[in-house]
């Protein structure tokens, strides 16, 4: 009989491993831990396993990442070609526009300025916040999830905008694509970063694209960290005052004590 190798570290892990028990009643559920198994093991539910346990598993057929990407898969030294299934959650979809549209509210409506003032004890004047049809949202990466978000804001009366690298056959949104990147940014009153961690998207927004986005405007950064370099973001910040970042993905996690980030007023970590 064939066992199933469950790995995860989520803080619901438990929660997981409920569920694919009662979902595979036939099968074993292993951990990393029962290594005198791993020959079993012809399926692996995982989510940032260590080194050196894929090469342990001589029969595996196929592995289910329980995130959005594979980079934590790809990454690892001993993997070789193993077919690789990604969960499609509609429900992880609904959470990042949730978290998206927090701060794009946040933004909108001054709640940063409110909170500096608050601070420091002043009575400052009240805020006039535009209204949604007059913001324009970019969606930098309409994956699968990266459409959730882009849809649920339409919903809104916010005006969506797109960036694809490839086209795509039904347009919901205007999409913009490959050389049609800085007209797409400067469009953009706040530009949503969903971009996956390829070899393609690396540092892809840096310097170069932070100076085409206006002067007053907002990124939101829910894709992968790898995606931003955070030394051009911090000297952005620094130069621009009206421009604000909403970051909840980083290079290196967790983020240093010693990163300028922590620190910036017009950052939400």
């Amino acid at each position: 009989k064939m066992s199933i190798l469950f790995h995860c570290t989520f803080e619901n892990s438990n929660e997981w491993k409920i569920k694919i028990n009662k979902k595979f009643k036939t099968k074993k559920i292993i951990s990393i831990h029962d290594k005198n198994e791993f020959d079993k093991v012809d399926i692996a539910i995982i989510w940032n396993l260590p080194n050196q346990i894929l090469n342990k598993l001589k029969n595996l057929k196929i592995i289910f990442s329980l995130g959005a990407g594979v980079d934590h898969i790809l990454k690892l030294n001993d993997y070789n070609g193993t077919p690789i299934i990604r969960i499609k959650d509609p429900l992880m979809g609904e959470l990042m526009y949730y978290y998206a549209l927090s701060q794009i509210l946040n933004f909108q409506v001054g709640i940063n300025d409110y909170k500096i003032a608050q601070k420091y004890k002043v009575w400052r004047k009240e805020i006039l916040p535009p209204f949604n049809k007059d913001l324009t949202i970019g969606i930098l990466g309409l994956g699968y999830l990266g459409s959730i978000v882009a849809t649920s804001l339409a919903k809104h009366n916010y005006n969506i905008i797109g960036y694809k690298k490839n086209r795509i056959k039904k347009e919901k949104f205007k999409i913009y694509y490959n050389n049609q990147l800085p007209i797409f940014i400067r469009s953009s009153d706040i530009l949503i970063n969903i971009l996956p961690n390829t070899k393609d998207t690396k540092n892809f927004i840096n310097s170069k694209i932070l100076s085409l986005m206006k002067k007053k405007s907002l990124l939101i950064s829910i894709g992968r960290g790898s995606t931003v370099n955070e030394n051009d973001l911090i000297k952005h910040l620094k130069r621009s005052k009206y421009f604000y970042a909403s970051l909840d993905v980083f290079q290196n996690e967790p983020l240093s004590k010693k990163n300028l980030l922590w620190s910036m007023q017009n950052v939400n970590i």
